[in-house]
């Protein structure tokens, strides 16, 4: 699907991809001076809300049915964004459990072109076929969409939305994890990043949190 060769980190690199994950909300937060005391951005959420919303530049990739998915398939609606690959043991499998349990509480109609929408993004193209996240997603949800692409284009996106990911070497049959960031991104309707969900998740937390977000900035 891509003619990016993996790289091959060492476990020194690992460990900093691992920790700069963790500290992404922090970055965020003085980044995007989250904690300014004026009425820009809503109080007492438990996300990091950038006070201005940050534009994305184009990007170029595919959605779980082979559509284009660039830049303005981000535009008319919320989206919330995740991004990982189908063989990931455990950070992916309960993110998404998390935002399947959430959007129980988030009201959207599939029919609704405006309705919010979840994109599961893989950062593992070599793998993740398009039919392969259209099987993955959808056991979580009906309405969730995969995403994938080239690695650079892929690349391009990431690297906009603060999100890190590393390849292990792979064991004696071929196989390999990936060391990926955890945490949601929430982009509005304009295609902009607006806002960012660090892990811990917490499904009525997220619910509530997207919620008082829409209602202050609207659709």
């Amino acid at each position: 699907m891509q003619n990016k060769p993996k790289p091959k980190y060492t476990n020194a690199v690992l460990i900093v991809v691992a920790v700069l994950s963790l500290g992404l909300g922090y970055w965020f937060s003085q980044q995007y001076h989250v904690e300014r005391r004026d009425s820009s951005i809503p109080q007492g959420l438990e996300a990091t809300v950038l006070d201005k919303a940050r534009p994305l530049s184009p990007f170029k990739l595919q959605d779980h049915d082979g559509q284009a998915f660039t830049d303005q398939a981000l535009k008319g609606h919320w989206s919330f964004m995740f991004f990982g690959y189908v063989h990931c043991p455990d950070v992916c499998p309960i993110a998404l459990k998390v935002m399947q349990d959430a959007w129980k509480q988030i009201p959207h109609d599939p029919a609704d072109q405006a309705a919010p929408k979840m994109f599961f993004v893989s950062v593992d193209p070599d793998r993740d076929t398009p039919e392969l996240l259209k099987q993955y997603v959808r056991y979580f949800d009906p309405g969730f969409i995969g995403v994938t692409g080239k690695a650079d284009e892929i690349d391009k996106l990431t690297g906009q939305l603060g999100i890190l990911y590393g390849f292990e070497d792979k064991d004696a049959e071929g196989n390999y994890n990936v060391n990926h960031s955890a945490q949601f991104v929430l982009i509005d309707p304009q295609g902009r990043l607006r806002a960012v969900i660090s892990p811990p998740h917490d499904p009525a937390t997220i619910a509530s949190n997207f919620l008082t977000i829409r209602e202050y900035y609207g659709d």
